[in-house]
Parts: C-alpha cells; sequence; structure tokens
C-alpha cells in the first residue's frame, strides 16, 4: 500500500500546460463509464486523473504524454515519439484483467500499447496496486508480429 506521504505528494502534481492535451479527458471518461468514473482532473504533463465512483474502495487512472523519446538513442528510427502512460489502480486489490482492458480501450482504442516487465533492479512501485500500460502516440507497433503464424 503506498504510505499517506507519498500519495499526497502524488496528488499535489502539478498540471502542466500541453497544447493539443494527448488524450481527450471527456472521451476518456466516457470509454470508462459516465456512472463508474468521476470529472476527468488535469494531471502532470499533458494528462489526467479520473477518480472511480464506486464505494468500498478507491480506483485510480492516470493517464499522460510527458514521455518524448527525444534523449532516447535513435534505435529502428523510434527517437522523436512520444509515448503516453496510462496506469489504473485500486485502494486494495490489484485490478483486474478487464480493468486493464478497459484501460486499453479507454486510452488506446485500437492502437497498440505494451506492459512492461524490467529486471528487478530497474523496477519502481509507488503503489502496490497499480498495473500500467505504455504506447506510442501515433500507435505503431514497434515489436516484431509475434502472431505472424496464428498463435501467440
Amino acid at each position: 500500500m503506498i504510505d499517506p506521504e507519498t500519495l499526497a505528494a502524488y496528488d499535489a502534481e502539478p498540471a502542466l500546460p500541453c497544447e493539443p492535451p494527448i488524450v481527450n479527458g471527456l472521451a476518456l471518461r466516457r470509454a470508462l463509464g459516465r456512472k463508474r468514473w468521476g470529472v476527468p482532473q488535469e494531471f502532470g504533463c499533458c494528462g489526467w486523473r479520473v477518480d472511480g465512483l464506486a464505494s468500498g474502495y478507491r480506483s485510480r487512472v492516470l493517464v499522460s504524454g510527458d514521455h518524448q523519446s527525444d534523449t532516447w538513442p535513435d534505435l529502428d528510427g523510434l527517437q522523436g515519439n512520444q509515448w503516453i502512460h496510462a496506469s489504473i489502480s485500486r485502494s486494495d486489490t490489484t485490478p483486474s484483467y478487464d480493468d486493464l482492458k478497459l484501460l486499453h480501450a479507454a486510452v488506446f482504442g485500437d492502437r497498440t500499447a505494451y506492459q512492461v516487465f524490467v529486471p528487478q533492479d530497474q523496477h519502481v512501485n509507488i503503489h502496490t496496486h497499480a498495473l500500467h500500460l505504455w504506447g506510442r502516440l501515433d500507435g505503431v507497433n514497434v515489436l516484431p508480429n509475434f502472431g505472424r503464424h496464428g498463435t501467440i
């Protein structure tokens, strides 16, 4: 569970100016379900925070678009592309696979997104019950087609 001080600092992160927004906040809420999710609040750079309305546990979706690859090595022409980061969390349980699919559909639609597992020494965890997706803003798939033979 995230400690209260870290959560307070995370909640207080200022919204930074971004024109145009990476993701339409109202469209995000509509895709998540307006009866289950609150009004989007600006968050971070080009991002949104949307809190769940269900009683009994706290849910949150965060979307940001501040991940520019200009400083990355130019591997396979990836340099200069903008990436979206989206996460979904609950206060006391890890979101389900269906929750992750909902996040994907709401933020990325039909575009490709990735769940990333890094070596333990690179792992960052500020919330034990959060799942994350990353995807390029333009939706280009940068991985090989692992299903090209009909299976994955």
